[in-house]
């Protein structure tokens, strides 16, 4: 694993808006389309590479978007993403439903520092071959170094056993938004 550079932009885009097809969270936000998941994802990078990091796969095959919650920069260029993301990815009849659903993670999330592992991608047709877990380990090596918990969100069932078998567990879960909706956590020795 990397550090993203700027010539990787384009894949890690790609990545995220194949392997997040069909998700019903991703769905719920910007619908079934990948140009929706297209705006989401590079809202999520920017917003990463300034509040977070950014790795990619030495691959290319597979990228995370990891976030820290004491950094909360928001530079006019992400106001600029946020604008965007509501018009091209949202659309304006849904952005109170989006907002709404915001607020509730936001409001689930631990109030002491933690890492947000954001998202993690795979390509659809590596996925199964350990990709992920190498970024898992390296995302947990992050987290152990600086001695914070990793928190993340999922609809995903087939992903449950996976993020358990990490040491994850569910701290909190919702129907809120007509689909399960569940909050796992790690703490970090």
């Amino acid at each position: 694993m990397r550090k993203f550079l700027e010539a990787d932009r384009a894949k890690v885009i790609q990545v995220l808006v194949d392997s997040f097809e069909g998700n019903k969270s991703v769905d719920f936000v910007v619908g079934n389309s990948s140009k929706g998941r297209e705006v989401l994802m590079e809202y999520s990078l920017e917003n990463c590479l300034r509040n977070g990091e950014v790795f990619i796969s030495d691959s290319g095959k597979s990228c995370v978007l990891i976030k820290y919650s004491t950094q909360k920069q928001k530079p006019l260029s992400l106001w600029l993403w946020d604008l965007k993301l509501a018009l091209k990815g949202i659309g304006i009849p849904k952005i109170p439903k989006v907002l709404k659903r915001e607020s509730s993670i936001e409001t689930a999330q631990p109030k002491e520092p933690f890492l947000y592992l954001w998202f993690i991608g795979v390509e659809p047709e590596s996925q199964g071959k350990g990709e992920g877990s190498s970024l898992m380990n390296s995302v947990l090596d992050i987290a152990k170094r600086k001695n914070l918990p990793v928190c993340l969100e999922t609809s995903t069932a087939r992903n449950f056993k996976w993020y358990e078998s990490f040491g994850f567990s569910v701290y909190r879960s919702s129907n809120e938004f007509g689909f399960p909706f569940y909050f796992y956590r790690k703490d970090m020795p």
